[in-house]
């Protein structure tokens, strides 16, 4: 992945919070996870702010279906100051390393049906009580930024910022299994500075967030 470029291209979307979250979220997030309220606490190994349903079947599902990364900022323009580049890159190297560590554990597939977990992830450095979001997606054309080096002082702040949310839902019912929000900065992290420990990082949580789901999947009654 590092080195190469990538055919994509930015669907920059700006929307009002009305019409893009559902109503309520905590002011602190992003409105992208449906329920924050459902949401406790993280232990030592877990994501920081997390729900699994307790009477998930987690071991009926051996497929998933992974939908495309996408980033959330606060603010009409706000990914304007981060080269195009960083952007694109920080989404396809996330979906890249989730792809790698499930592909190795379970199918992928592109449609719901049977024994499917539908998983939805995104970047966010967005608050619920602003008016304004830019909603990042990738699509065909456009360069990522390539190599391992420094990182633009924008796109440093932003990582410094950001969170990773997702939600895990039966892809065929939509019934939520589980979701999540962590926070990049913990006690003892080392500083994000080039753009291989930016890889090293995401590598790392798309590896222990794969183990913790597959070690669910594998649990027996």
């Amino acid at each position: 992945m590092m080195g190469r470029s990538h055919v994509l291209t930015l669907a920059l979307l700006f929307v009002a919070a009305c019409a893009s979250r559902r109503p309520g979220p905590p002011a602190d997030f992003s409105g992208f996870l449906d329920d924050y309220s459902l949401l406790r606490r993280g232990g030592p190994d877990d994501v920081a702010l997390v729900y699994r349903d307790p009477d998930a079947d987690w071991p009926s599902y051996d497929k998933v279906l992974f939908e495309p990364v996408t980033l959330w900022r606060s603010g009409r323009h706000s990914f304007d100051p981060v080269p195009e580049g960083d952007l694109l890159r920080l989404v396809t190297d996330l979906e890249a390393a989730v792809r790698r560590h499930l592909g190795a554990r379970f199918a992928l597939v592109d449609e719901p049906e049977a024994s499917v977990m539908r998983i939805r992830l995104a970047i966010t450095e967005a608050r619920a009580s602003d008016p304004i979001l830019d909603v990042l997606r990738a699509r065909s054309g456009g360069d990522v930024t390539p190599g391992d080096g420094a990182l633009d002082p924008e796109t440093r702040r932003f990582i410094e910022h950001a969170q990773i949310e997702g939600d895990i839902r039966d892809a065929r019912t939509n019934r939520l299994l589980a979701a999540g929000v962590d926070r990049r900065r913990r006690e003892g992290a080392p500083p994000i500075d080039t753009w291989a420990d930016v890889d090293r990082a995401l590598d790392l949580w798309a590896k222990r967030m794969c183990t913790r789901l597959e070690a669910r999947t594998r649990e027996t009654h």
